[in-house]
C-alpha cells in the first residue's frame, strides 16, 4: 500500500509510513491494527513492532522506548498523535485521504475485507 515512490528523506523510509506499511498488511494484524475508522491504531505486540522497525531501519537495539520517543516527534505537526487514556493507541491527524489517496475508513475495510468501498 505505501508504496516506493512515497518515500522520501533520502529513499530512508519513515516511521509514519513503515506503520501504514504494517496496517495495510493482514499479515501484521495481530502485532498492529486499527480500531475503528477515524485513523486510531493500536500496536497489539509494540516490542515486535519495534523490532521490525529496528530490522528496517538496521538497528539491532531498537525497542518499544526508542520507537515511542520517534512517535513524539510527530505529535507536535500534523501526522499522529497519541490517544489519550489508551494504552499502545496512537491516531493518524492527518488527512490520509490526501497523503496516500485512501482514507483511514477505506484502509480499515481494505485490510477487513479487501475492497476499500
Amino acid at each position: 500500500m505505501v508504496n516506493g515512490n512515497r518515500i522520501g528523506n533520502n529513499g530512508q523510509i519513515q516511521l509514519w509510513q513503515f506503520l501504514l506499511e504494517l496496517l495495510t498488511s493482514r499479515e501484521y494484524k495481530t502485532l498492529i491494527h486499527w480500531q475503528g475508522d477515524d485513523g486510531e491504531f493500536k500496536l497489539s505486540k509494540p516490542e515486535l513492532v519495534a523490532q521490525l522497525w529496528g530490522e528496517r531501519k538496521n538497528k539491532p537495539t531498537m525497542n518499544y522506548e526508542k520507537l515511542s520517543r520517534a512517535l513524539r516527534y510527530y505529535y507536535d505537526g500534523d501526522m499522529i498523535s497519541k490517544v489519550q487514556g489508551k494504552r499502545f493507541v496512537y491516531k493518524f491527524v492527518c488527512d490520509l485521504k490526501q497523503l496516500i489517496g485512501y482514507s483511514a475508513l477505506e484502509l480499515t475495510r481494505l485490510v477487513n475485507t479487501g475492497n476499500p468501498l
